[in-house]
């Protein structure tokens, strides 16, 4: 449990997530994406992986921590 509170509060989930981010937007972009190329985000898988990298960074980016929990 400790080593889990403890990537919970790095910047290696932040990684982790934008990597996960990146391959779900170009797989994406790949299997699904837009067939005539009119399609500005998933016209590219270049485009859909890096769009795909930021959200995923942004979601594993760890918050504040929590009253009571002591910094690293």
């Amino acid at each position: 449990m400790e080593a889990w509170r403890k990537l919970s509060r790095s910047h290696l989930r932040t990684l982790l997530a934008g990597g996960v981010g990146a391959a779900l937007g170009a797989a994406y972009a790949h299997f699904v994406g837009c067939s005539t190329g009119s399609c500005p985000l998933t016209s590219s898988v270049w485009r859909a992986a890096l769009y795909g990298l930021a959200v995923g960074a942004i979601a594993g980016w760890p918050g504040r921590p929590q009253r009571g929990d002591r910094g690293p």
